[in-house]
């Protein structure tokens, strides 16, 4: 087989769970006998390429290749730049001559990529990393107002950005779900979010439940912590003046929920707060200067005694920084898929506090980690509460089986991958390919209002007729 991973970004240059785990993912399938060639490409800014090319090698290496494709829409993720994009698509298919695309995001891309290697014979695999396609805010089903959103319509979304009409929120969904039907295979790496999808409109038929890869250094890193018997007992030992150490590891925006750790971490009488240190390991850059950034920066000041702010970390390092710490906190406020970080704690043997929400809460186990009512601060506070009163800390075989267990399980999650590849590949397996579709979607006219940056103020819909495919 030949691979190609498509991915929104590199994760040495954008530090986000889908340019990881698609990462992940290039990096074994490297190492399978069974597959011929793998290329990671990644979309990239022109700057980061070095040279007026549309295409760039990273750090010189022949099988990881940066693209620069023309700007998306941001209401329907329309590419603005069709010949180009088709163009690009069509050397990479020309120079990489790929059996199977997986597709780990398009929103950068353009929609119209899964139609462009479907119509050249390739067969097209996605996983799914957010609800980007069902929703205008940022793909997080998160209200305007900041409420959880727990179905989307035209007319619900309509009402949520009151300067687009529920016509247009129906337009956009016409052109996203006919051009998913070039997607041989939807791969989703909870259940939660499969469900959301199949509500949408997808076959669940079409979607199956993968949980993403881990990066080979993680999983390595923490096999040998295991064998040589280095994680610590669940105790304060592992901060100063025998502090509980809870640690938060990704980046510092809206969605992240380090505001309501910080506020839970302000409600606990001061002799509790004497227990624990709050470990935050990431970056605020992108929202320094905005009225998030100012409430952060209110909230550090109120919590000084207790948070310690790490700064940025590389991947590699991660489980060696969480093994350091007591706890992993999850404290998202939006429905996460499948965050990277909870299956790297897991790798370092790690429990975990998380909100009770999306595919977060099924990641969890019941007898070590601990979930709270999601947006609720004083939740949080009282599972620390709890956490700090107690006794019993978690026994250190048990957290050496959490990290075994995870490890042994990423070969499960490759082969899974690996036999969708195989059975797309079948010429039997004819139920896995969709119906042939006779729409195809043009021209869009934008305006500057869209919720992603680009908007649409008029959408014009050309119809020709397509070849059947089988």
């Amino acid at each position: 087989m030949r691979i190609l991973i498509l991915s929104h970004g590199h994760p040495e240059l954008s530090m986000g769970g889908a340019e990881r785990a698609a990462y992940s993912l290039f990096q074994r399938l490297k190492r399978d006998p069974g597959v011929e060639k793998a290329v990671f490409v990644a979309r990239a800014e022109p700057q980061a390429i070095g040279h007026s090319a549309f295409f760039g090698s990273f750090r010189g290496r022949p099988d990881e290749i940066l693209v620069s494709p023309p700007q998306v829409d941001g209401f329907t993720f329309q590419t603005l730049g069709y010949d180009v994009l088709k163009q690009l698509v069509g050397e990479l298919i020309s120079s990489i001559r790929p059996d199977v695309v997986h597709v780990h995001h398009f929103v950068f891309w353009g929609i119209e990529i899964f139609e462009m290697f479907k119509r050249a014979g390739v067969k097209v695999v996605f996983t799914i990393h957010e609800f980007a396609a069902i929703c205008a805010n940022f793909g997080q089903m998160v209200k305007v107002d900041g409420r959880l959103c727990h179905a989307a319509s035209p007319a619900e979304c309509g009402m949520c950005f009151p300067t687009m009409s529920a016509g247009k929120f129906f337009v956009r969904n016409t052109i996203l779900k006919s051009l998913f039907a070039d997607v041989d295979y939807f791969v989703s790496p909870s259940a939660f979010l499969k469900g959301r999808y199949a509500a949408w409109g997808i076959d669940d038929e079409r979607i199956g439940v993968i949980e993403n890869l881990l990066d080979p250094d993680v999983i390595a890193r923490g096999r040998l912590r295991v064998s040589t018997g280095v994680i610590p007992a669940q105790s304060g030992e592992t901060g100063g003046g025998g502090r509980v150490v809870i640690g938060y590891f990704g980046q510092i925006n809206p969605f992240k929920g380090v505001d309501l750790l910080l506020q839970a971490t302000a409600m606990l009488p001061e002799s509790l707060r004497l227990r624990l240190e709050i470990r935050i390991h990431g970056e605020n850059r992108h929202f320094k200067d905005t009225a998030f950034g100012a409430r952060i920066d209110s909230l550090l000041a109120d919590t000084e005694d207790v948070v310690r702010l790490m700064g940025s970390y590389r991947n590699e390092d991660v489980s060696d920084l969480m093994a350091a710490c007591a706890f992993v906190i999850v404290p998202s406020v939006w429905w996460e898929n499948s965050p990277v970080v909870i299956q790297e704690a897991k790798m370092a043997g790690r429990p975990l506090i998380c909100a009770n929400i999306g595919g977060m809460a099924e990641k969890m186990n019941a007898a070590t980690d601990h979930l709270f009512t999601a947006k609720s601060p004083g939740a949080l506070a009282e599972v620390l509460r709890r956490i700090l009163e107690r006794d019993t800390p978690v026994a250190p075989t048990t957290l050496n089986h959490l990290a075994l267990a995870r490890a042994d399980v990423d070969e499960d999650y490759f082969d899974e991958h690996s036999a969708v590849y195989r059975r797309l590949l079948d010429a039997n397996a004819l139920s896995l390919v969709p119906a042939p579709v006779t729409a195809a979607f043009g021209q869009v006219n934008v305006d500057d209002s869209a919720p992603y940056g680009n908007s649409v103020a008029t959408v014009t819909v050309k119809r020709k007729a397509r070849q059947p495919r089988g």
